[in-house]
């Protein structure tokens, strides 16, 4: 919703009479306020009995960050304090498509691009579960699951959903003719869904906690020497070049390609080669499949359970989350945290805590720390860990989402295409890589290290030749500054931190390459459109790519024209 479409849409509202403000999450106090004056300029209103004018820089940073069908929370847009931010969130409400939501137990706002309600009403958005949506998260649990535990995932599943299928009185038997599981396992599903039943009847005094296991007391990694950081025996490609170079730039790397390319090898392979392991086995490294059922954080954060521990309330952990305190509790080892499918479900849903915090992170010496707020857990916040690394992986086929530009705008993107020699040579003889030894003590200790120092500094690294930086950035932003393409101040500092990285660990690059990298991997992904749209911007940014030598964005532009003319539309993915 535009700024304009938002001030029409109110301007039908009536004037002075009371309209409420959206519920809160911690008081059953409902406020009203009175709708005095709206116009382009200026939104005023009456709160207790007082003139207040809404602040429109605010209203326009929210419209700006609210996208379609992506739960919004404006405290972490506006901040917790600010004298309009609750007439803000409840004018948006009063407009037919934006309802609000409780995600994680905050308040959010949802921008629907299916469901509407009346003009001036407050309604609550319900994500509805069907059973046919049911049986699709079963059937993603059930093929998900190790062997040894496939039954137990149907348990699982039966437990996580028993008081919405006995709400609905959805059928069993349904639920597994939609998951294609075979019918045999029905039994199995009514035995999750009588553990629930069991579980908040008490009758066998049986809690959450017995079954869930508590955190254990962390044992730190042992830090060796810190040694020079090299590249070793894992830089054996261009892809592996560039996605270290990307990691050490920013934390948040995404692979993408078509399935089979080796996006998700290369991520275990440079986990395993800056592998550290604690006194309990623990490694610094986890591979986490994403499933189309996560429609929010819980699937990374876990959430508060206030069943469990006879009502008290329990806060049920996940991998992800115990895989992030024991990175806390070891601040000088670099932790990966590797996403496998991350574009099964939408990004925006799960990941937007990860995508709004990772701006706020400062790696200067005697930086703040900041917090992940998490509602019911112990102190009520998480310290997010400065020493992780997150990769995903993303395949590009009909089964997934795109991304929206906030999400590109926050990684560097890496395209996966194998040349087809190797990808025939593999006919022949299978050319899959061996195991990764880890590297040598202190490896990964001065690779963490290298990465703070770098988004830590503000200035170019020594050797860069800064007058061919400035003509080359001067051309790609000449030839996409009038469009909606165009890149601002974070896109230029994280080229700059890429080309800090980029000679830390290879003093003789060329700068022309690492440049053609950084408009592959940071400029091109956001473009999508069709011909009107795309035409002459690609033909701009072709050209600049010839001028200054740009060859492998140039190619890529290529394949995008060729796109263009055929299909009449183009995206980078």
């Amino acid at each position: 919703m535009t700024y304009s479409e938002f001030i029409n849409t109110i301007k039908k509202l009536k004037r002075n009479i009371e309209y409420p403000y959206v519920p809160s999450s911690t008081s059953k106090e409902q406020k009203s306020y009175k709708l005095i004056s709206v116009s382009e300029e200026a939104i005023i209103v009456e709160r207790e009995k007082n003139e207040v004018k809404v602040s429109i820089q605010q209203v326009k940073e929210v419209l700006s960050s609210l996208k379609k069908d992506s739960p919004l929370d404006i405290e972490r847009v506006l901040g917790a304090s600010g004298n309009t931010r609750s007439i803000i969130e409840s004018l948006l409400c009063l407009t037919p498509t934006i309802f609000y939501i409780k995600v994680n137990r905050r308040k959010n706002i949802f921008d629907s691009s299916n469901e509407k309600h009346n003009l001036g009403e407050l309604c609550e958005f319900c994500f509805e579960y069907t059973i046919e949506k049911l049986g699709n998260i079963l059937k993603n649990m059930y093929a998900t699951a190790d062997d040894n535990f496939k039954v137990a995932a149907i348990h699982m599943f039966g437990i996580e959903y028993a008081q919405y299928i006995l709400e609905k009185k959805f059928s069993i038997s349904e639920i597994i003719k939609f998951s294609d599981i075979s019918k045999s396992y029905t039994t199995e599903l009514s035995k999750g869904i009588n553990i629930y039943k069991c579980l908040i009847s008490n009758k066998y005094n049986l809690k959450y906690k017995d079954l869930i296991s508590s955190s254990k007391e962390y044992v730190s990694f042992s830090v060796n020497a810190i040694t020079s950081f090299s590249l070793s025996t894992f830089y054996n490609s261009p892809f592996s070049h560039r996605y270290l170079t990307s990691l050490l730039a920013k934390p948040f790397v995404i692979l993408a390609g078509n399935s089979g390319t080796g996006k998700t090898r290369i991520a275990r392979n440079l986990a395993a080669w800056l592998e550290r392991k604690d006194a309990m086995g623990r490694a610094n490294h986890l591979l986490v499949p994403v499933g189309a059922d996560w429609t929010d954080n819980t699937k990374l954060l876990g959430y508060f359970n206030p069943l469990a521990n006879d009502g008290a309330g329990h806060y049920v952990k996940t991998e992800i989350l115990r895989f992030l305190e024991d990175a806390g509790a070891n601040p000088h080892i670099p932790f990966f945290l590797i996403l496998d499918e991350m574009n099964l479900s939408r990004v925006e849903r799960y990941f937007s805590d990860f995508l709004s915090i990772m701006e706020t992170v400062s790696y200067g010496e005697g930086s703040p720390d900041v917090f992940l707020e998490l509602d019911g857990y112990p102190g009520g916040k998480l310290k997010f860990p400065r020493n992780l690394f997150i990769t995903g992986t993303v395949n590009v086929d009909e089964t997934t989402y795109m991304f929206s530009p906030k999400v590109l705008d926050r990684a560097n993107v890496i395209e996966f295409k194998p040349e087809s020699a190797d990808v025939l040579g593999n006919f022949i003889s299978d050319s899959a890589a061996q195991a990764i030894e880890p590297a040598e003590a202190g490896m990964a200790e001065s690779f963490l290290s290298l990465a703070q120092k770098i988004r830590g500094s503000s200035r170019l690294a020594e050797g860069v030749q800064i007058a061919e930086v400035e003509r080359i950035l001067r051309a790609v932003y000449g030839a996409v500054q009038d469009t909606d393409f165009a890149f601002a101040f974070r896109t230029t500092k994280e080229m700059r931190h890429y080309v800090n990285a980029a000679y830390a660990i290879e003093p003789t690059a060329s700068i022309v390459s690492v440049l053609d990298q950084q408009v592959l991997q940071k400029i091109l992904p956001k473009i999508h459109g069709s011909r009107s749209q795309l035409k002459d911007v690609l033909e701009r940014l072709a050209q600049v790519c010839h001028e200054q030598q740009l060859e492998e964005s140039g190619k890529k532009i290529a394949a995008m024209q060729r796109r263009l003319e055929s299909s009449q539309f183009t995206s980078f993915m």
